[in-house]
């Protein structure tokens, strides 16, 4: 009879290496593509919101959707986000970057974020993930007053109920700053930073981007903020480690979109946490 003849352990040896170095070679391009994907979504995301805001201002003689309620850059009003929807036809997850991985688009902790903490419902756990509430019911005024927390920082000037702006008239790098009420008022739309990536760290900190703790959804959920778009690259004295960011999709009041590098970012205001850009 004939007989077969199977492998030899040091071939099927061989067989295995060569599969872990295709492997080796195929995941990290696999993982860079995803990331490009990623990165392509949220820059397409960033101008459609810069692509709302410039119709809604177009039609109400140069002003943005500007938002009184809230205190960070990243939040925004139930009123402003509805406008800026209204404008360019974007749906409502168009406002999270698909990298952070803490604030969901369908979590409605961040969506709906002043209206679930200020009234609770009988019931509610405070640590999970919350289902949307219908928000057609609420008034004008209610809009204006409830406020989303965001993975986006906007530009937009924030006044006080006298009308006066609440921000600095310079950065932290010596910059006159530009907070956009009017885009129509601008001298250089196109070099004016109108929405963007948060790229954010811990107070009196350039090494924590990762765990900011300070009031917000992390003070009342126990959930700590993060940048936007992080890499694998550990900073040299974080304890424990941290991350370097990778940089954020920069969208300007003209309505262009760029990609800025970490390196090329500075800390430039201080507003709870440290915002860069």
């Amino acid at each position: 009879m004939k007989q077969t003849r199977g492998f030899t352990l040091i071939e099927l040896l061989v067989v295995i290496a060569i599969i872990a170095i295709l492997l080796s070679i195929l995941v990290p391009g696999l993982g860079k593509a995803k990331a490009l994907v990623q990165r392509s979504i949220c820059k397409n995301n960033v101008r459609q919101q810069c692509l709302g805001t410039i119709l809604y201002s177009e039609q109400n003689e140069g002003w943005v959707p500007n938002s009184t309620a809230g205190y960070w850059f990243w939040d925004m009003s139930f009123w402003s986000t509805n406008e800026i929807s209204r404008a360019s036809g974007v749906d409502y997850k168009c406002f999270f970057c698909p990298v952070n991985r803490i604030k969901n688009p369908d979590d409605a902790r961040y969506w709906q974020y002043w209206w679930v903490t200020e009234y609770p419902q009988a019931g509610d756990d405070l640590r999970s993930p919350m289902q949307h509430r219908d928000e057609s019911k609420l008034t004008i005024q209610q809009q204006r007053d409830f406020y989303r927390v965001l993975p986006y920082v906007y530009m937009f000037d924030r006044v006080n109920s006298a009308g006066k702006s609440i921000l600095p008239t310079h950065l932290l790098t010596g910059e006159k700053a530009i907070w956009i009420s009017k885009i129509s008022s601008l001298r250089n739309a196109s070099s004016s930073i109108m929405i963007m990536d948060a790229v954010i760290s811990a107070s009196n900190s350039s090494t924590n981007f990762v765990r900011i703790m300070e009031g917000g959804a992390p003070g009342f959920f126990g959930i700590p903020d993060s940048t936007n778009h992080l890499t694998k690259r550990a900073i040299v004295g974080g304890s424990p480690i941290e991350y370097e960011p990778e940089g954020a999709s920069v969208g300007h009041a003209d309505g262009h979109v760029e990609w800025r590098q970490f390196d090329q970012m500075k800390h430039r205001l201080t507003l709870g946490p440290w915002f860069w850009w």
